[in-house]
């Protein structure tokens, strides 16, 4: 784009006149302000890469992850690796910890949340079970869980204030679960072709993503109000994870473009950020997103087999 001149100027050049534009001072700077504006890529944010979560040092690489969990209290992350079906405990720092695979009793384990006393709960896709595992014990076992006579497909879980919240794939519905697994509550996506793909859980509030809608609907956990829907003001290829900072803006994944959106408390958008690429601090079929107890951002990558940590 070039600013338009406010007036022309004459100039004699032997026998011929050549036309110049002369442009005002306030034009010009405008232009060249415009310019470096342009020049600014739309991914060059305060964000930056501090940490990458892999397999063993010496040993086994992640393979297709699909899941973190962050311990605040014991200062680490644990990272769902699905097709070596174990666990990986890493400290604060991204230091390697230890594996876990229950004497290679998982199958296809996909999401997980650690209870104080050695419990973990964990999402099964190879037994389509929420599945105990007290470590102190050494016992696991499998809960196949249904609701109004229909099979539930459990997908992510997370884990407030004692109950269970968990995304049923088989129709999109979150699910409240007591401690006995039993439903006490259901978040529906009403009016939404798939139901929803992701959920978090922030303060008093569950916010969850429609995929197809490409919008944010958000649940008050102290009432049965109906959701605020939040509209995303920007098309996305294939967003499949958000997060939420502690101002309400919302960090969405997409899957297919390999970067993540965002878009600030009311849906309109502010910014991209990331590329697609195996280099460090780069995607490849990321899978999900979430905000560390330390406001640090950490990517799941599914292609990469890795998680990207970035801070501000």
């Amino acid at each position: 784009m070039y600013p338009m001149p406010s007036q022309l100027l004459i100039i004699k050049q032997g026998a011929r006149e050549v036309i110049r534009p002369v442009v005002s001072t306030r034009v010009f700077l405008g232009a060249l302000l415009a310019i470096f504006f342009m020049a600014v890529p739309v991914w060059a944010v305060p964000w930056h890469h501090v940490l990458t979560l892999r397999g063993e040092p010496s040993g086994l690489a992640m393979n297709m992850p699909t899941a973190l969990f962050v311990d605040k209290e014991r200062s680490r992350y644990y990272v769902v690796d699905a097709a070596n079906n174990r666990l990986l405990s890493f400290d604060r720092d991204g230091k390697f910890l230890s594996s876990f695979n229950a004497m290679g009793r998982l199958s296809i384990p996909f999401d997980m949340v650690r209870e104080k006393g050695g419990i973990i709960w964990l999402v099964e896709k190879g037994k389509n079970s929420l599945t105990r595992i007290d470590l102190k014990a050494r016992k696991v076992v499998p809960n196949i869980l249904s609701f109004n006579g229909r099979t539930v497909y459990p997908d992510r879980l997370k884990m407030h204030g004692g109950v269970f919240y968990i995304l049923n794939k088989a129709n999109g519905d979150i699910l409240c679960l007591d401690a006995d697994l039993k439903v006490k509550r259901v978040f529906s996506c009403n009016g939404c072709r798939l139901g929803f793909v992701d959920f978090k859980i922030v303060g008093n509030d569950l916010f969850a993503l429609a995929q197809a809608e490409q919008s944010v609907y958000r649940f008050s956990l102290g009432d049965d109000s109906p959701a605020k829907v939040i509209h995303l003001q920007k098309k996305m290829e294939f967003p499949c994870s958000l997060a939420v900072d502690s101002l309400g803006n919302f960090f969405i994944l997409d899957r297919h473009a390999d970067h993540v959106v965002v878009f600030d408390p009311v849906g309109r958008f502010k910014y991209s950020f990331l590329q697609p690429g195996e280099a460090q601090g780069r995607l490849h079929f990321p899978w999900e997103i979430s905000f560390d107890p330390w406001g640090r951002l950490c990517i799941v990558e599914e292609g990469n087999g890795r998680v990207e940590i970035f801070n501000r």
